[in-house]
């Protein structure tokens, strides 16, 4: 039923989870499992007067956070019997990288993990598990 599966991976104890079920699911119908990491920029803000400037932290410090997301997951992925086909850390929008991937691979299933934004936030803001949703060429499941 589910041959090729990208499971989006943020660190994350949801994302963790998503993993989890990915594997599940891998081993039932021997599917290829496809990683994706993008790391999301937290930026630190400094009062300069009567306004702020926002630091962006060090690429190089963004690539090594990404390096060990990553190499968490897979070693997550690998105790559970299911080692990824592929691994990619992209550098653009989440939920982008994420469309980008299963088209590339040809997923038939996307499983993310559902964050713990609440009420306005969420409308406002919306999340990345519902931008793949919507905009997904496969089935996906979001896992609590």
């Amino acid at each position: 039923m589910f041959k090729t599966i990208v499971v989006a991976i943020d660190g994350s104890e949801q994302s963790a989870h998503a993993l989890a079920t990915a594997c599940d699911i891998a081993d039932k119908y021997k599917s290829a499992v496809h990683l994706v990491h993008s790391p999301e920029l937290e930026t630190t803000a400094i009062a300069v007067g009567s306004g702020a400037v926002a630091i962006a932290p060090a690429p190089e410090k963004i690539a090594e956070a990404g390096k060990q997301v990553m190499a968490q997951a897979v070693k997550q992925a690998k105790s559970q019997g299911c080692t990824p086909a592929e691994t990619v850390i992209g550098n653009g929008d989440p939920a982008e990288e994420i469309l980008q991937q299963a088209e590339k691979s040809g997923a038939d299933l996307i499983v993310t993990g559902r964050r713990g934004l609440g009420g306005l936030a969420s409308l406002l803001l919306g999340s990345v598990s519902h931008k793949v949703s919507q905009n997904a060429p496969c089935t996906c499941m979001t896992v609590k």
